[in-house]
């Protein structure tokens, strides 16, 4: 009935597992868990291994790194079930009946739990990664937690020429919005670790904004629809590009200090991200 499918890279993911076993088992369903490593350290395909002890519980680490689109159409295309239910490693369910939340909704393709951050928050440098997922990722569509139908997965799959990291989730559901196909949302999130320290954070938020470009240039993605693209074509129409890169280059050191801070500003983190896109732009 339900194929849950986690792709992972460098992450310890027997508790997840072991959650997720625990209230499928009570729901009383047909299951089954797949998790699949793309190429991490060897230690830690040793500890994850341990997930195929557990009945109707797969854990395969794959010997070459294929990226985090390719990842989940291997997970689906090898998923037993009409249903699929996509988890990323790094989270845990905020709710003890989070399957059976899911379960509970019916007649919808595709629907999205959210994400939400720790009560608690960490220490410097991982409080941006907090922070950021606190006051910007609560109620978005996010390949961290969603539920879909086979079919229909197979047949929009992730786009496998995004390489690196970032906006491959809002390619995938702004192609089945133009399908006509909108993905329900519903308060039933997991919790993000925060366990990105702030320069892979902001690693990650540059190597995002560069899939975003080039999605817009290939026009693969509607521009009009992305708030640092509105910002970015103001911006320009003032003949403001250059002046905002070099005012960027400048300021990008005192950012980042900010950023390892035990107070990083979600403002200047927004003001990094339209500097980054300018530099790129700029070129």
């Amino acid at each position: 009935m339900l194929s849950i499918l986690i792709p992972t890279y460098n992450c310890n993911i027997t508790h997840l597992v072991n959650e997720l076993y625990k209230q499928s088992k009570a729901c009383g369903i047909e299951f089954e868990i797949l998790v699949f490593d793309d190429a991490s350290k060897p230690n830690l395909n040793t500890t994850n291994s341990e997930i195929n002890d557990l009945d109707f519980c797969t854990f395969k680490p794959l010997t070459k790194n294929i990226g985090r689109s390719a990842i989940r159409n291997l997970l689906a295309k090898n998923a037993k079930y009409n249903t699929l239910l996509f988890i990323d490693a790094g989270t845990f369910p905020k709710h003890k009946d989070f399957i059976d939340n899911y379960l509970s909704v019916k007649n919808k393709h595709v629907l999205s739990g959210g994400m939400t951050h720790l009560n608690t928050p960490p220490k410097k440098p991982y409080k941006l990664r907090w922070l950021f997922t606190k006051k910007r990722e609560y109620k978005t569509l996010c390949s961290s937690n969603f539920m879909i139908d086979k079919n229909l997965f197979l047949s929009n799959l992730f786009d496998e020429t995004l390489k690196k990291y970032g906006y491959e989730d809002v390619l995938f559901f702004e192609k089945l919005s133009n399908q006509n196909i909108e993905a329900y949302f519903f308060n039933n999130p997991v919790i993000h670790s925060a366990d990105d320290d702030a320069n892979t954070f902001i690693k990650k938020t540059e190597y995002a904004i560069e899939n975003l470009i080039d999605l817009i240039e290939t026009k693969k993605i509607n521009a009009d629809s992305q708030k640092m693209y509105r910002l970015y074509y103001k911006l320009k129409k003032m003949k403001l590009v250059s002046l905002t890169h070099n005012i960027f280059k400048i300021l990008r050191p005192l950012l980042l200090k900010n950023f390892n801070s035990s107070s990083p500003s979600i403002l200047l983190f927004d003001i990094y991200r339209i500097g980054y896109f300018c530099s790129i732009k700029a070129k």
